[in-house]
């Protein structure tokens, strides 16, 4: 597989297991602490809320969400195990 940038396009990171409570800019300065610029954080909710999600734009290639999102899965944050994961963007 060829390792592609996207450039002009933002890639996706989407975050699970963070307390209910948490806003998103509390996600959006989280990330900022491993040097990453975020474009935009949306929190999806649910009626279950140990089943919130947070959807991250970042302005990073493949290679570089790929990293970030194994730095957070599995990092401990207040007090709940996150889990992460990435994809790709669809079209150019």
């Amino acid at each position: 597989l060829n390792s592609t940038r996207y450039r002009g396009e933002s890639m996706e990171i989407i975050i699970a297991g963070f307390p209910p409570e948490t806003t998103e800019d509390e996600i959006k300065e989280a990330l900022e602490t491993y040097g990453v610029t975020t474009c935009k954080v949306t929190i999806l909710k649910s009626n279950d809320p140990s089943r919130y999600t947070a959807t991250v734009e970042v302005d990073t290639d493949e290679t570089g969400c790929r990293v970030l999102a194994e730095k957070i899965n599995g990092t401990v944050w207040k007090g709940k195990k996150l889990r992460a994961n990435y994809f790709l963007p669809h079209g150019s």
